[in-house]
């Protein structure tokens, strides 16, 4: 599949997911697991959905993550929903993860995240 090149993937993101504490006995306490992202793609842009007066805010931006530049390549699955996108000293929440798989080896392409 051909791919953009590396040079469009210059921005560095910080990951913060709230996980179980593990020395917590009760699951009462998370704690946020803090990951940097280099080489990956942020472009800020409004995405709604809906008709006429029925639309809806998806999302303030989208980050593009491929398998080939982006380190670490983290597997985004449904446990990220809700997770935190730091960029440029503004938070950012995670409300939508798109998988692209190559159609002929079924390994992942890259990963589209929906943020607000």
């Amino acid at each position: 599949m051909l791919r953009p090149p590396k040079t469009m993937f210059q921005d560095t993101v910080i990951l913060k997911k709230l996980v179980t504490n593990p020395d917590d006995p009760y699951d009462d306490k998370k704690v946020a697991e803090t990951t940097e992202i280099k080489n990956c793609r942020f472009t800020l842009r409004t995405v709604y959905s809906g008709t006429n007066d029925n639309r809806q805010l998806v999302s303030n931006a989208s980050i593009v993550m491929m398998s080939t530049y982006t380190t670490p390549f983290i597997d985004f699955d449904d446990s990220y929903q809700g997770a935190i996108i730091a960029f440029n000293n503004r938070e950012y929440t995670i409300t939508t993860i798109n998988r692209d798989i190559e159609p002929f080896s079924r390994k992942v392409y890259q990963y589209k995240l929906g943020v607000i």
